[in-house]
């Protein structure tokens, strides 16, 4: 079983490699891929591709006026993630533990293509787990804030999750996720984050580390394929494909991103994500590399309906399109396979009890005082 051909409203993401492509495009055309593009958040890193190596002179008037408008806003949020950091930085204060920057704070901090245009929403840190308590204290102490939540989604956070519970602070636009894991410490799926400190490497920016390049990709596909949702998440498979050819260049790459998959236990999430990189985005991935990880991919079982669903669930609707049923039946069942493998079931049934009755308590609430229902900072824990 094989994933499906490269979707439809995926067609115009070539562009984001061979920018001048979009010379042919004419004004509808244009129109579809302005709205994809910026529901998918992907639309700055078009803009910022197409003004490199092409120029936004070359374009219609009324299309520069949207690029240039998300490029403003992407490049405003990357400065509010910078500042945010060496905030964070300032308040742990050179700790005797490595401070990690993840995802799209580590692409900005390398100067990585993907970094630009990128729009981020939230500032990911590391630290490791023995040290969390010091490093909460630290950022508190300097007026970052958790939000109130009950006793129940405390313990979820400080016991069975990986992160602790998302911070606020009022001079900043960005969430900080604090981090001591990559998975749930009591998901069937584990990491030994000691493994990955081992080999993280300085950053440009002071006093940060980053993951090895290696472990950047294997942290990418695992932070896809283990979510609830893959609702509008190209993007993740867009980061993918760029760090892929990136790093493919180096001597011995992918010998080493299959044996540290291999070490790690990742190699299930990176055989997905190799999968779909060769299918949809014709990412030069060796048969050689496919053969090695096919005995660490699912079962063979398992994989038929496992690439059925995660195509449907990860295919972008058109504009003004709703998903199909196959998709919201997809959406479905990968959210149970996330609920299933992200705790046991002596945890995962009560704790779902509680959220349904937290839900229905807050629901009652507000709906006695006629405003509309928040999103709880919790509302995926």
């Amino acid at each position: 079983m094989k994933v499906a051909p490269r979707p439809a409203s995926c067609d115009w993401l070539h562009a984001l490699r061979e920018p001048a492509v979009v010379l042919s495009w004419t004004l509808p055309e244009w129109e579809r891929v302005i709205r994809l593009a910026r529901r998918l958040r992907l639309l700055g890193r078009l803009g910022e591709a197409v003004a490199a190596e092409v120029g936004l002179d070359k374009l219609p008037a009324q299309v520069a006026r949207h690029l240039q408008s998300e490029m403003r806003l992407t490049r405003w949020q990357t400065r509010a993630l910078v500042w945010a950091a060496e905030r964070v930085a300032t308040a742990l204060a050179q700790p005797p533990y490595p401070m990690v920057l993840l995802k799209g704070g580590a692409y900005v901090a390398e100067g990585l293509p993907i970094g630009r245009g990128r729009l981020p929403s939230d500032l990911d840190v590391l630290v490791p787990r023995e040290h969390m308590a010091d490093a909460m204290q630290r950022l508190a102490a300097a007026g970052w804030q958790e939000a109130p939540m009950d006793e129940h989604d405390r313990r979820y956070y400080h016991e069975w999750s990986h992160e602790a519970p998302p911070m606020r602070h009022p001079a900043h636009s960005l969430e900080l996720d604090l981090h001591h894991n990559i998975l749930p410490p009591v998901a069937r799926l584990r990491v030994d984050a000691a493994l990955l400190l081992a080999r993280v490497q300085p950053s440009v920016w002071p006093g940060w580390h980053v993951f090895s390049p290696v472990d950047q990709i294997l942290h990418s596909a695992t932070h896809l394929f283990q979510d609830p949702d893959l609702t509008d998440r190209v993007r993740d498979l867009v980061d993918l494909d760029a760090l892929c050819r990136t790093q493919a260049t180096r001597e011995g790459f992918w010998d080493d991103l299959t044996a540290r998959a291999r070490e790690l236990g990742l190699g299930g999430p990176l055989w997905l994500a190799l999968n779909f990189l060769r299918a949809w985005f014709d990412t030069p991935v060796p048969a050689s590399v496919m053969q090695t990880l096919d005995d660490l991919g699912p079962g063979r079982l398992q994989r038929r309906w496992l690439l059925l669903a995660l195509s449907a669930a990860l295919t972008p609707p058109e504009p003004d399109q709703t998903p199909t049923w196959g998709a919201r039946l997809s959406a479905r069942a990968v959210l149970t396979r996330y609920h299933l493998g992200r705790m046991p079931l002596r945890l995962l049934l009560p704790h779902a009890l509680h959220k349904l009755r937290a839900g229905r308590s807050d629901l009652e609430s507000i709906q006695a005082a006629g405003a509309p229902r928040p999103m709880r900072v919790d509302e995926n824990a």
